[in-house]
């Protein structure tokens, strides 16, 4: 089996974020350098790939981490944990809140991939940008069924199931064909710790980029972007004013109205 784990990395929020600004046709404009950290997401596929390798030794992962600051770092730290293969994957063009873009650039790149994944592992929100299209669209991209928030993965005999909890019920899918799974963190998917030889022979490795470029340069141009207006309230809403004493008063004296 061949699994494709996409990690994109979210700002770590122990350092200050650098300025972000737009180009006048569009582009983020970057200033200094902000140090990026796996997200709980992309933690959770990433040890979900490394379960199901632990179990098969015929599973082969490839990991893939979005360029972008301290890409090398980010990457060095996958390369602890041992994925078959690793590799920078740089957007040319794209703005990243463009969730059509990104997607179609990835699933371009994947699809020219030999052999095909067989599962492509990803978070349930792709970065800090992402609210969570970029894997539907990917996966609609990629013409692959599509599972949702994975909390858990497993071997069952030669197959593969993959589980999510709803309220008091688990929903499982067993794996007949390539699929693409959004992972949600959980403690059944808690990221280990890499041993410390790995870490070691990681930081000294070379790690590729790869680039898949685009014709498009976006849907969305820095001139369309506008300050939102100004709406006034209607209806029946008063505003409190006065210390938080005299507001609860006025809160407590309208509660009695409403029940006389």
């Amino acid at each position: 089996m061949n699994i494709l784990v996409l990690l994109a990395g979210v700002a770590d929020n122990r350092y200050p974020l650098h300025e972000l600004s737009l180009t006048s046709d569009g582009a983020l404009q970057e200033s200094g350098q902000t140090r990026r950290i796996l997200s709980p997401f992309d933690e959770g596929a990433l040890e979900l790939a490394l379960k199901l390798r632990d179990k098969n030794d015929a599973v082969r992962i490839d990991a893939l981490v979005m360029a972008g600051p301290n890409e090398e770092a980010l990457a060095k730290s996958v390369a602890a944990y041992k994925p078959d293969s690793l590799k920078v994957f740089s957007l040319n063009h794209t703005n990243l809140w463009d969730s059509v873009m990104a997607s179609s650039q990835i699933a371009t790149y994947v699809k020219t991939r030999n052999p095909r994944p067989d599962l492509v592992f990803i978070g349930r929100e792709f970065g800090d940008l992402d609210e969570g299209s970029i894997p539907v669209l990917l996966a609609g991209e990629l013409g692959l069924p599509y599972f949702s928030l994975t909390q858990y993965a497993e071997w069952q005999g030669d197959d593969v199931r993959l589980m999510r909890e709803r309220g008091l019920r688990r929903e499982w899918l067993t794996l007949k064909d390539s699929c693409l799974a959004t992972v949600t963190n959980d403690k059944r998917n808690k990221l280990r710790h890499p041993l410390m030889k790995n870490v070691m022979v990681a930081k000294r490795q070379t790690i590729e980029t790869a680039h898949q470029a685009s014709a498009d340069h976006g849907r969305v141009v820095a001139k369309e972007l506008a300050e939102p207006k100004m709406v006034s309230r209607t209806g029946q809403c008063e505003m409190l004013a006065g210390s938080v004493q005299e507001q609860a008063q006025t809160i407590a004296r309208y509660l009695k109205q409403i029940k006389a």
